[in-house]
């Protein structure tokens, strides 16, 4: 118990402590370079922007509005914020007003850094208080992740204006880790425990052996993860439901997979019931509700190819960076307990891969190109940090989650080719 207490006391000086003197936990193969894609200007409402950064803009307003063209104006007030919260920039065309043609910020360009709003000037970098000092990883909301992540390492942008330790800064008061980090089996971990753990994670990342094979490398997280639980070897098939010998094991995995496709599908087609219709004042666009549904749908007919060998040198480490910046952001301890992180991260990956293979067959294209599984990762995982679906929706599948993407999911991937796919119909292609 005082070790726990000196864990979260510890967290709590981190996030006291100045970011100029925070102590920064990066890793030293982490790299980006932003390619001034445009795509983080997009896709989303950039915001929220203070009163205070709209009051510095408010001498340069006339000269903005009439250089974006915007006949809405440059910022949107949201009904219902609370005084001060801040307002939305104005989108057009789903991107950002004072996106340019050339895919410049026009503040940045024109005016200068300093006077983006502060959400802009962070993006895509993150940061979580630990005990150990400040965790700093990248989103994997920047489309361009595919290519930044070859830029400079992280180590050399440190200080210096413009640096990490000023970016951190700017991000105001930090999120941290949970106080208490626990196994399904109720073990309390100290963060020295977890931290090693979460090393072994990496070190399996990162192995050799596991390099052509991503499925191979999930069921060898889920296995050391597992194993640390339970402080021997992961078993590593599934058990029959008690009262049920004669249930097949995968039989009882397929049906919670479906339980949990069917859960979130009919929780995305709810919100997607919600979004008003477009009126001559207001457009909203929900796009990636439809976009996820599509994946969801795809994931158990496809699932012989979601688990697949992914086929480019370039998709291979991009999973491995993926896995990576999840681990340094620590994802897994989102859920109430870590098994649940990893089956997340699991799911998580699973399913923006399958939305790489619907959209690939809606080009009527066999193979899959880098991009769709960068896009898929995008859509997937900023769903999976919106407030309603991380706090409303997942820990009421949770338990499943654990069961089908973590303790059991040897079985499910060594007998992929015997998930089924219900669906029975004649298919014809006409156009």
């Amino acid at each position: 118990a005082r070790t726990l207490a000196a864990d979260a006391l510890a967290t709590q000086g981190v996030v006291a402590t100045p970011a100029a003197a925070v102590p920064l936990l990066i890793r030293a193969d982490a790299r980006f370079s932003c390619t001034m894609c445009g795509s983080c200007c997009g896709g989303h409402n950039v915001g929220p922007v203070s009163p205070a950064e709209m009051a510095a803009l408010e001498p340069h307003r006339a000269r903005l509005e009439a250089e974006t063209g915007s006949a809405k104006g440059l910022f949107l007030e949201m009904p219902g914020s609370p005084p001060g919260g801040g307002a939305l920039c104005q989108a057009s065309g789903g991107s950002c007003v004072f996106l340019m043609e050339n895919r410049q910020c026009r503040i940045h360009a024109e005016l200068g850094a300093e006077l983006k709003p502060r959400p802009c000037r962070i993006f895509p970098y993150e940061f979580i208080a630990t005990p150990r000092g400040l965790a700093v990883t990248i989103q994997r909301e920047c489309r361009a992740f595919i290519d930044a992540r070859h830029g400079r390492p992280l180590l050399q942008d440190v200080d210096g204006p413009g640096g990490i330790r000023e970016i951190a800064a700017l991000a105001g008061r930090l999120p941290a880790v949970r106080s208490v980090i626990r196994f399904g089996t109720g073990r309390v971990l100290t963060w020295d425990e977890y931290a090693a753990l979460e090393e072994r994670l990496h070190a399996i990342v990162d192995e050799p052996a596991q390099a052509d094979d991503a499925s191979g490398t999930l069921v060898a997280l889920a296995g050391a993860l597992l194993e640390t639980r339970d402080g021997g070897p992961a078993h590593t098939t599934a058990r029959t439901p008690e009262g049920h010998a004669d249930v097949d094991p995968l039989g009882a995995l397929v049906a919670e997979l479906g339980g949990i496709v069917e859960t979130i599908t009919d929780a995305m087609r709810q919100m997607r019931e919600t979004v008003p219709a477009p009126t001559d004042e207001l457009l909203v666009r929900a796009d990636g509700l439809d976009h996820i549904v599509d994946a969801l749908v795809t994931l158990q007919p496809d699932f012989r190819r979601v688990v697949g060998r992914l086929e480019r040198a370039e998709q291979r480490s991009l999973f491995r960076d993926h896995w990576h910046h999840a681990l340094m952001s620590k994802e897994l301890l989102l859920a109430d307990t870590v098994e649940a992180g990893l089956g997340r991260l699991v799911f998580q990956w699973l399913l923006a891969k399958a939305l790489a293979i619907h959209r690939a067959r809606e080009a009527k294209r066999r193979h899959l190109v880098d991009q769709e599984i960068m896009d898929g990762l995008c859509l997937v995982t900023f769903l999976f940090r919106h407030e309603a679906f991380l706090k409303g929706l997942l820990p009421h599948v949770d338990a499943a989650v654990t069961r089908v993407f973590c303790e059991h999911l040897p079985l499910l991937i060594e007998r992929a080719a015997e998930v089924p796919d219900r669906d029975t119909r004649v298919e014809l292609v006409k156009f």
